[in-house]
């Protein structure tokens, strides 16, 4: 989004030896540490960061054994609010006829370190027949950011396929975590209030229909192409299925409500422009600050609350904020 002042101090790393010997040399000497992946929802402060930001770029990916009998865990059932009528209403993208079942496919445990690219990971394992991850095509995000978030293409979330994780504890000791420790739910995992950070994850994906695969992740990446770049991606979360029945809605879309209910498509506002693609996405036009985009924000909740007596929830993130400025906003960090 190009919004944010400086790190204090800033490194990349590219492997997860040295990532994990940094992050603990930091939490031993109780230093200020932030870490970034590719930072696409996050907001960063125009005053910028105190003490050490990290770009994790390790890219380990391991593919463990050919194949491997799934644990028995049970993925949690997480409602993906993406919901509409089919038969009205105005909608930017639908994916729900490009979803199918691989539950036949060979199982297939691989090990990604949290610094590897999404798309990366996503292209480089369909070449090597691996599927599972195409639902998450041209979301711009490392594996940890993804986990992070349990970020979700369409209907699915990135928990569907997630075994463990391995994580530095808050005392920088290695621990691993299992699927139900994980308390992953829509856009939240226990990651938010644990502090603590993820180095690898066990992913299980599957021997399926690469070329299939392949297909489904390029059209979902095209249908995605309509989402402006220079944005945070998506600003709110879709709203609830039961809001959306009392509100006679034809959608759980709050671009929707974004468009059609508060007429902002289109508003331009101190160098920020609500997109024309998509009313829930916020762009930077050039120059605008991160106190003019929260401005925004802080707009949209307080004018959908009016019109409609609901809340939206920003599912960005937001970095080196005080609380103050932050009134009536959620998901701080």
């Amino acid at each position: 989004v190009k919004i944010g002042g400086p790190a204090e101090v800033f490194c990349q790393i590219t492997n997860s030896k040295d990532f994990v010997a940094v992050v603990q040399f930091m939490r031993k000497n109780q230093l200020p540490l932030t870490i970034l992946g590719w930072g696409a929802n996050t907001l960063i402060a125009d005053r910028g960061l105190r003490g050490l930001v990290i770009r994790n770029m390790a890219q380990g990916i391991t593919i463990l054994r050919d194949t491997v009998e799934h644990e028995n865990q049970v993925t949690p059932a997480i409602d993906p609010l993406w919901h509409s009528d089919k038969k009205k209403g105005s909608f930017t993208y639908e994916f729900s006829d490009l979803d199918y079942i691989e539950n036949d496919a060979e199982p297939i445990l691989v090990e990604l370190d949290s610094g590897v690219s999404l798309p990366f990971a996503i292209n480089s394992l369909i070449d090597q027949g691996i599927t599972g991850l195409q639902w998450f095509a041209r979301i711009p995000a490392t594996v940890g950011g993804a986990i992070y978030n349990n970020i979700h293409g369409g209907t699915h979330f990135i928990s569907e396929v997630i075994q463990s994780v391995t994580v530095l504890t808050t005392d920088g000791t290695l621990q691993t975590l299992s699927l139900e420790e994980l308390e992953f739910g829509y856009d939240i995992s226990r990651f938010h209030r644990s502090k603590e950070i993820i180095v690898s994850a066990l992913f299980k994906l599957s021997a399926g229909n690469a070329e299939r695969a392949r297909q489904t992740a390029e059209e979902w990446a095209r249908r995605k192409a309509v989402q402006p770049q220079r944005s945070l991606g998506c600003i709110f979360q879709n709203i609830t299925i039961a809001d959306k029945e009392r509100l006679n809605l034809p959608t759980t879309s709050a671009g929707y409500i974004i468009d059609h209910i508060l007429h902002k498509k289109g508003m331009v506002k101190n160098n920020l422009k609500i997109s024309e693609q998509h009313a829930a996405f916020i762009e930077n036009l050039g120059g605008a600050t991160a106190e003019q985009y929260l401005q925004i924000i802080r707009e949209i909740i307080t004018e959908t609350r009016t019109a409609l007596d609901i809340t939206l929830r920003p599912e960005i993130f937001f970095l080196g904020f005080t609380d103050d400025e932050l009134v009536g906003i959620t998901n701080v960090l």
